[in-house]
């Protein structure tokens, strides 16, 4: 069994070394490494990794309003949602970057979240019931700066769906687009 664990660590190890490994050039490049800071903080609920793509006085706009103002906050709120959902898997459709100077981009990001609703959530007791990925649909736009030699996000804004998000979570059949 522990062979098992240590094998486990090993390949998390070298998937997130190889994601490290990806020098950020240009737009194309810088969209890879958040991708696969992306996946690996979701798909693999690697949480520590907000630490690195965050700054540390990152502002995250929500939907509905919702602000999010520290590293903490987003860490908080990523592992919310997997814990909910602790077999969620994260599918980036598309990602593109856009020059904002000699020291940013503003990067586009289109994903969908599946899952299913197997642990507690600010809604109540789990239902079972699966979050479907085109049902799920999530846009974020970054905003990334060069800070002490590493890209980190220094602004997002994000829509998540949460009315979708709630009627998994509550078995709410009166939302139009949940077929159960």
């Amino acid at each position: 069994m522990s062979q098992v664990c240590f094998a486990r660590a090993d390949a998390l190890h070298a998937h997130e070394a190889k994601i490290r490994a990806i020098e950020v050039t240009d737009g194309e490049s810088l969209c890879a490494y958040l991708k696969g800071f992306w996946e690996f903080i979701y798909n693999h609920k690697m949480f520590g990794c907000v630490y690195d793509i965050y700054a540390d006085d990152i502002e995250l706009y929500r939907e509905n309003g919702f602000v999010q103002r520290s590293i903490q906050e987003v860490e908080q709120e990523t592992m919310a949602i997997c814990g909910a959902f602790p077999d969620l898997k994260v599918d980036i459709a598309d990602i593109f970057a856009v020059p904002t100077g000699e020291d940013g981009y503003k990067v586009w990001m289109r994903y969908y979240f599946t899952g299913t609703n197997k642990g507690p959530s600010i809604y109540g007791p789990p239902t079972g019931l699966r979050m479907e990925g085109e049902k799920a649909l999530n846009l974020s736009a970054f905003y990334l700066r060069k800070i002490d030699g590493e890209w980190l996000i220094v602004l997002e804004r994000t829509m998540h769906p949460c009315d979708y998000i709630r009627a998994v979570c509550t078995g709410d059949k009166s939302f139009s687009s949940l077929e159960m």
